[in-house]
């Protein structure tokens, strides 16, 4: 299936989306503008706002993070996995576009939910290659069950192929947060850039 008509399947099913077809190595995808419309429209807007779940993990240099060190600026927080070839990729360069149409700062941070194969440096090498200052957390089994449970997140690892390669089926909305670290929005995949760069704007005004 091409891209297109996959992005169109998976918008028109449920809630998780399954990235399938694991590769063997970090699959990043430098789609220039990724879902050039947004695939249906629906409310994305929690209301009314809550405070952010907490997320303290480990990032891409090994180090501690915590969610609440982004304070002063709005976040997209996706939990996703560096393996996934279509609907991973395709989700952060929307992001990356829509902050860009945006003209504002933001942040991308990005949970694993395969911390077996997603290290500090797998998820770095998978992360600089956006060339955009995203930041990748990583953690234990136990923690990162802990941060998904936190967020409303699912997901679960589909059997193995015959070569030990796996997907991940996860929730595949993304959550923004805005600059006081309240919960504002969860963001539809196929929302497109240009719906995502209008829900940054009405964050930050």
């Amino acid at each position: 299936m091409g891209r297109v008509g996959l992005l169109v399947a998976l918008v028109l099913g449920l809630v998780l989306a399954a990235c399938s077809g694991a590769a063997a190595a970090p699959s990043v995808m430098m789609l220039p503008g990724a879902t050039t419309a947004a695939m249906g429209t629906r409310d994305t807007s929690y209301n009314p706002a809550r405070p952010a779940p907490a997320l303290a993990l480990t990032d891409q240099g090994g180090k501690p993070f915590d969610l609440t060190s982004l304070r002063g600026t709005p976040v997209f927080v996706y939990f996703g996995y560096t393996h996934c070839p279509d609907v991973c990729p395709t989700t952060l360069a929307d992001v990356r576009a829509a902050i860009q149409q945006a003209g504002l700062p933001a942040k991308v941070v990005m949970v694993t939910v395969d911390p077996a194969r997603d290290n500090a440096a797998w998820m770095k090498t998978y992360l600089d290659a956006y060339k955009a200052g995203f930041i990748g957390l990583t953690g234990t089994d136990t923690q990162i069950a802990a941060a998904a449970a936190a967020w409303d997140v699912a997901y679960k690892a589909e059997p193995a192929d015959s070569n030990g390669n796996y997907a991940m089926t996860h929730t595949s909305d993304v959550y923004l947060v805005d600059a006081s670290g309240m919960l504002r929005n969860h963001i539809f995949f196929g929302a497109g850039s240009t719906l995502i760069a209008q829900i940054l704007k009405g964050v930050a005004t």
